[in-house]
């Protein structure tokens, strides 16, 4: 993916976000999803 299309998605997933506690959480939830599909995707690799 590149950095226009992750910017575009970034800014279309922040226009809900109001408060900083609310941003904080999105950021924690991104993150973790993030670090699952890639950990996912290593182990299929190995499948």
């Amino acid at each position: 993916m590149d950095e226009k299309r992750l910017k575009a998605l970034a800014a279309e997933l922040a226009k809900g976000l109001k408060w900083k506690l609310t941003f904080n959480q999105f950021s924690r939830i991104l993150t973790k999803l993030a670090l699952e599909t890639a950990h996912n995707a290593k182990l299929s690799d190995h499948l």
